[in-house]
């Protein structure tokens, strides 16, 4: 009886290691994939256009194909053209063009996390500052390119496609 249970006991660690191993497998796959991902996402030109594509699908989601436009020009005497724009009534037949652009400064975001993980404080504050000037640039560019009254609202609106860059 003795020998029948520890037979058992045995064939249940087995189980349990077999399990264990399997999932140490999918995890190493996972961070794998993960790895793929952030390579992927160090190229600014795929980065743009993934906050380009999350920007679609939210304006998609929530408004109708007669209140948005993509790649829009907005000011007829320039050659630039913004991601979105959302169509605002202005008066009874006349609608006004509400600028959106997609950017993604992930390097500085990920400096000053890297500088939150490690506790190194006046790491931390230089990268926030600098992902702040690095922010500001993006939107003085934008209000240069793309707030042009009477075509566009006098303001327009900077997307950051990561909860964590916008939450900083």
């Amino acid at each position: 009886t003795l020998e029948r249970r520890l037979g058992e006991s045995f064939r249940q660690v087995g189980d349990r290691l077999e399990q264990v191993y399997k999932g140490l497998g999918e995890m190493q796959n996972l961070a794998s994939g993960v790895g793929d991902l952030q390579k992927l996402l160090r190229n600014v030109k795929i980065r743009g256009t993934w906050g380009e594509v999350q920007l679609g699908g939210i304006l998609e989601q929530i408004l109708t194909a007669e209140q948005y436009g993509a790649n829009i020009k907005v000011n007829p005497d320039s050659n630039e053209i913004v991601e979105y724009a959302v169509r605002l009534p202005q008066g009874e037949q006349e609608s006004v063009w509400l600028p959106i652009d997609a950017k993604c400064p992930l390097e500085d975001y990920q400096r000053l996390v890297e500088c939150e993980e490690t506790g190194d404080a006046a790491g931390a504050a230089a990268a926030a500052r600098a992902l702040a000037q690095k922010i500001k640039k993006e939107a003085e560019d934008i209000a240069k390119k793309y707030i042009v009254p009477p075509y566009t609202t006098d303001f327009a609106i900077l997307f950051l496609p990561i909860e964590g860059l916008y939450a900083q």
